[in-house]
């Protein structure tokens, strides 16, 4: 049986940690994959197709070194347009 898999990318591993706490407390049907770069997250991406499992959320930080949230996103959303995807940001507006 194929898994369901969430998919959050941030280089702040303490971001990664409270994202995975709080998806598995609420979506306990699926698996949660941690990347920390766009670079990564792409690579994991194959690997979750070459599984079987099915991509169903990807959560990307807007601001990591490397390539931005919004690109890595439009990447995703070209391969997979099914996908939802969540942008986070850390900035302020005023």
């Amino acid at each position: 049986m194929a898994n369901r898999v969430i998919l959050c990318v941030d280089d702040e591993r303490s971001v990664l940690d409270v994202l995975k706490q709080q998806l598995k407390a609420r979506f306990k049907s699926h698996k949660i994959y941690l990347a920390s770069s766009a670079e990564e997250a792409l690579d994991m991406i194959d690997v979750i197709e070459e599984r079987g499992d099915i991509l169903e959320v990807v959560i990307a930080d807007q601001v990591m070194p490397g390539m931005k949230g919004d690109k890595f996103l439009e990447k995703v959303h070209k391969k997979y347009p099914e996908v939802i995807k969540i942008l986070l940001t850390h900035l302020k507006l005023h």
